[in-house]
């Protein structure tokens, strides 16, 4: 059950209680309608209380109660602080009138006061409270009496509801900073654990690239044929890439480079960090048009480099033989857009 509904049953049931011990009083009225008003004034502003709709605000529990409208509280405390002059206005005194069962408006006027607090509008609730306790010392006609026909109840269940809204509230933002905690944890443990995986293919990748070849130059004792050395080379630079220019490389890309070198164009990856923030989406996405732009290259020497500029993931660029300044190809990869 939620917190709002669970509260909302308890302050109906105590409503009901206070309007019951108001209809049965024993004290001989001069004007039973006014005394009966009051008890139905009473059942509609808390009534008022209990159903006004209100706001949340970020820092309310979730499920408990809403902030009432300003003009509600209001409404709700001026009737707990007339309660008592209503229901004492024509009781007859000689049977007297600070007895539990007469004095039921001073619990009743607390009631209100408490709902009041509940839906976050504590100050408004303890002005009401301060109105009910003059009036209820006018009604009763002692300050004593007053306070043991049930005042000092009253303002206790006003304390105990400010108090009770203020550790919900903070419950639910400790539940909800747990929460943040944990998921962080999560992604954190996620991480870790793709870098882990990464980590072990590039050892198994290079244990496949370079190990043959490595086993080869032990066994020739380092007397290698023209083709071996030419596999040396392009196993040294494929370990490179995976060194350089990790995040730039899946298994299209790699093949697609693997396909340059063996044409015969010399390829270059330099990751300086620029696609560090970029989620998986995205990164699958710029290498996915890296693959297809290698593709395409037929230049002797091509140099892929990730940016950090706004605009610029990727920045591909292929050279001729004619040195820095033929230049065959330029192609810049857009950076993804957070949607």
């Amino acid at each position: 059950m939620k917190v709002r509904a669970a509260l909302s049953l308890l302050a109906g049931a105590f409503v009901l209680y206070f309007a019951f011990r108001g209809l049965i009083t024993h004290v001989p009225f001069t004007g039973p309608p006014l005394a009966f008003a009051s008890v139905l004034l009473f059942v509609a502003a808390a009534a008022l209380a209990l159903l006004a709709p209100g706001r949340a605000s970020a820092n309310e529990l979730r499920g408990g109660p809403s902030r009432m409208p300003l003009w509600a509280a209001i409404v709700c405390v001026v009737v707990a602080g007339a309660l008592p002059i209503l229901s004492t206005a024509q009781h007859d005194h000689a049977h007297g009138v600070h007895t539990p069962h007469v004095t039921w408006y001073i619990g009743a006027g607390g009631i209100l006061a408490t709902i009041v607090c509940a839906r976050r509008r504590p100050v408004v609730a303890w002005v009401g409270t301060a109105a009910l306790a003059v009036t209820s010392i006018l009604g009763v006609g002692d300050v004593v009496d007053a306070l043991l026909a049930g005042l000092v109840g009253s303002v206790m269940w006003v304390i105990l509801a400010q108090m009770l809204v203020a550790f919900t509230d903070r419950a639910h933002r400790d539940t909800a900073r747990l929460a943040l905690i944990q998921h962080q944890s999560s992604a954190w443990r996620a991480a870790q654990e793709t870098s882990r995986r990464e980590r072990r293919e590039r050892v198994q990748l290079a244990i496949g690239v370079a190990g043959p070849i490595l086993a080869r130059v032990i066994d020739s004792q380092g007397s290698l044929t023209d083709a071996e050395r030419a596999q040396a080379l392009t196993a040294e630079a494929t370990l490179r890439d995976e060194l350089r220019g990790a995040k730039l490389l899946d298994a299209e890309v790699r093949r697609v480079i693997a396909e340059r070198r063996q044409a015969g164009s010399v390829v270059s990856l330099y990751d300086e960090g620029g696609l560090d923030e970029l989620e998986r989406d995205a990164l699958s996405r710029v290498r996915d048009e890296l693959a297809a732009t290698l593709r395409r290259a037929t230049s002797e020497r091509i140099i892929v480099r990730t940016s950090r500029l706004p605009e610029t993931a990727v920045t591909v660029v292929g050279r001729g033989s004619g040195g820095d300044a033929d230049v065959e190809l330029w192609h810049e990869i857009a950076r993804p857009v957070h949607v």
